[in-house]
């Protein structure tokens, strides 16, 4: 056979490849909590997963100034794209797996970080 080819995977263990290890961990109740509040608020619409916009405090974010606007809305598209990946983890059950706790503590983090030095910024 040439070296080149692309080798057959039996189904059974591109399935197991494929799923995200379980963390054996405690939960931080920080991110727990932070995470039943961000499911919540996808669930009831108030966040929608393509509109980085619906993240933001309106109140507070239109008294920024344009540097720290700036600063929000990039921000705002990142932690949007990582609540994609949390909702799809979620989603297929698997929230209690290393990925799930690192991201949403990477959010929580980030957003904390931004809401000192910017208020509070995010509906989250």
């Amino acid at each position: 056979m040439d070296q080149n080819q692309n080798q057959q995977i039996d189904p059974e263990t591109q399935k197991l490849l494929n799923t995200p290890l379980v963390s054996a961990e405690t939960e931080d109740s920080k991110d727990s909590e932070f995470l039943a509040l961000v499911m919540n608020l996808i669930a009831e619409g108030k966040i929608d997963l393509h509109r980085p916009y619906t993240l933001l405090n309106k109140d507070v974010y239109d008294k920024l100034p344009s540097d720290k606007q700036g600063k929000a809305d990039l921000e705002a598209f990142n932690v949007l794209s990582s609540l994609r990946e949390i909702k799809d983890l979620y989603d297929h059950g698997f929230t209690n797996t290393f990925q799930i706790k690192n991201l949403v503590n990477k959010i929580r983090l980030t957003k904390e970080r931004l809401e000192a030095d910017s208020g509070d910024i995010f509906i989250i």
